[in-house]
């Protein structure tokens, strides 16, 4: 009867054990996933005329498909003449709160 008792006791303990693991890796993906959809609307906004750079409303991540927990925002500043600020913040919904990645590039017009 101990035995099973110790058995149970250490069998409870693996699964919760389990679970915070999976819980972490959960948060490693998400984080990976969403520096990757920032980097990636950064890239595209290289390519965009200066002049054309405006922000972004949060909203849904259209493409690629596939990321739907993920939103994106875009903020555009000009600290300085001739040169603005790009900042990229991706947000997805998670058991805390909205966590985010915030990624920064500056254009210049010169």
């Amino acid at each position: 009867m101990l035995a099973l008792v110790l058995f149970a006791i250490g069998t409870v303990a693996v699964i919760e054990v389990m679970q915070r693991a999976q819980a972490v890796t959960t948060d490693g993906e998400n984080v990976l996933i969403a520096t990757q959809l920032a980097h990636r609307r950064l890239e595209e906004l290289r390519n965009v005329a200066y002049g054309s750079l405006a922000n972004e409303a949060k909203g849904a991540i259209a493409s690629p498909s596939g990321f739907a927990r993920f939103s994106r925002q875009v903020t555009v500043t000009t600290p300085y003449t001739y040169l603005k600020q790009v900042v990229v913040t991706v947000f997805w919904n998670a058991a805390g709160g909205e966590p985010n990645v915030v990624l920064q590039t500056y254009h210049s017009n010169v």
